[in-house]
């Protein structure tokens, strides 16, 4: 919905009327239909718009503005193939119309296309600056869906210099602080997320979505009390907002109160279009529960409500990995990891189905994707290291180490001690007790390593028990 109100306010141009009132000219052939097209689609009836621009462009088929006007209305209709050779055919006509360039951009976006939306977005604002059909708001909601394809295309930092644009050029629009604040969420800078929530609701305290976008950054903050009352406020004014009941009830879930969560998600679940997202919820509770079976049910239940919903098969592969049908969650995962291979949870995820199935290769492989998607994080480095070891690859396990050392020197004393452990055994025991005791010297907590399988071999060693209790 952020994109087609968009659309529709700067995909349609104004059809000038170029009558003389002195002369009155006899109308322009077509000119009645285009009339009649306007007033359809400022009604909402897309149809009858394209039908009526149709009839229009028999008369002249040549008006590059018609041809916007007809490419918004199958926007509209989602007729986004008829809508994209109206735009390709405007620019033919008229290569600085800045609104043909504008819908073309947002046809891209719609495709997935996000570098060509931006290429296309940036013509549209250069060619804006020159156009009597685009006013300083036209140019402002430019730079926005520019900034949307740059967010999605994952520049955050282009993105954040294009809402910075919208916010100088309509300073009192409160869409674009809560744009910009969702970018801040996005990179954890949560204090400037905030302030930019803050002034979109000061503009327009009855925008239900902008108390849902401060909560939202309030759950990832781990302030799950001031996310209820955000979300609570939410719903206040918009009572069947299924988004704010969703994220309500995840709150009550950090918040510790799983019975107010599950009232959350079962209303949520009366409403059109939130039924899976609210099984999900529910499956969430089970699995707080440590009943896996019973989230099962609720995470299948809800990818057959929504084929294509991300967090019904993540919870699906996290289930079954639980229940130990490691075949089963391993194609589910391979699935998850289709629909959204950018997501580095859901490669880690596979790394962990991967490490019980003792599918060493497969794990390596998973890790290498979610470091590419997060070059030098510590945790994946570290499991890395332990399959590299269990492939007996220790030249790049040790490889690993070493870039581990260089972020946290601890944690390095650790895994080295992994490594030549799982190199030499008892042979090499004198080692691994060396740089345990390094790290323990380094302030380093080693009592997890009781519990920690490569570790076992230890377990009855004086100066080990020593060094974890």
């Amino acid at each position: 919905m952020r994109m087609l109100l968009l659309i529709v306010l700067l995909c349609a141009p104004l059809l000038y009327s170029q009558a003389d009132p002195v002369l009155k000219p006899a109308p322009k052939a077509g000119q009645a239909d285009i009339a009649d097209g306007e007033e359809a689609f400022e009604a909402g009836r897309m149809q009858e718009a394209v039908d009526a621009f149709t009839r229009a462009l028999k008369a002249q088929p040549k008006n590059d503005e018609v041809l916007a006007y007809r490419a918004a209305a199958y926007v509209a209709l989602g007729k986004l193939d008829d809508a994209m050779a109206d735009a390709e055919e405007a620019i033919k006509l008229e290569s600085a119309f800045s609104l043909a360039w504008n819908t073309r951009g947002y046809l891209r976006w719609m495709r997935g296309d996000f570098k060509g939306a931006v290429s296309d977005y940036t013509a549209a604002i250069a060619y804006a600056a020159d156009d009597r059909r685009v006013d300083t708001g036209g140019r402002a909601q430019m730079y926005q869906n520019r900034g949307v394809a740059w967010q999605d295309a994952g520049n955050t930092d282009r993105a954040l210099l294009d809402f910075d644009t919208c916010i100088a050029l309509q300073p009192d629009n409160p869409a674009f602080y809560e744009n910009r604040g969702l970018i801040y969420v996005d990179k954890q800078l949560f204090d400037v997320a905030f302030k930019d929530f803050d002034r979109a609701l000061e503009l327009d305290a009855k925008n239900a979505r902008g108390y849902v976008n401060r909560a939202w950054a309030a759950r990832l903050m781990g302030d799950f009390e001031q996310a209820v009352r955000d979300y609570s406020q939410a719903l206040r004014l918009k009572p069947d907002y299924g988004q704010a009941l969703i994220g309500r009830g995840y709150a009550w879930i950090g918040w510790e109160r799983p019975e107010l969560a599950k009232k959350d998600f079962e209303s949520a679940e009366k409403l059109e279009g939130f039924e899976s997202a609210a099984q999900v919820g529910i499956g969430e509770l089970a699995m707080l529960n440590g009943d896996a079976s019973e989230a099962l049910k609720h995470f299948t239940k809800a990818q057959l409500l929504d084929t294509w919903s991300a967090p019904a098969w993540q919870g699906v592969a996290r289930a079954q990995l639980l229940l130990k049908s490691y075949k089963q969650a391993d194609e589910s995962v391979r699935v998850l990891c289709r629909m959204a291979p950018q997501n580095v949870e859901h490669w880690l995820l596979c790394a962990e189905i991967q490490e019980a199935r003792a599918d060493w290769e497969g794990a390596v492989a998973a890790l290498n994707r979610a470091l590419e998607l997060t070059p030098g994080h510590i945790g994946s480095l570290k499991r890395r290291v332990r399959a590299y070891a269990k492939l007996g690859m220790f030249s790049a396990a040790m490889g690993d180490v070493n870039v581990i050392d260089r972020s946290d020197l601890l944690v390095g004393c650790v895994e080295s001690a992994r490594v030549s452990l799982l190199v030499g055994g008892d042979s090499w025991k004198r080692s691994v007790l060396a740089y345990l005791a390094s790290a323990k010297e380094l302030g380093a907590d080693l009592s997890a390593l009781k519990d920690d399988a490569d570790f076992a071999s230890l377990k009855d060693d004086p100066e080990f028990k020593k060094l974890i209790s």
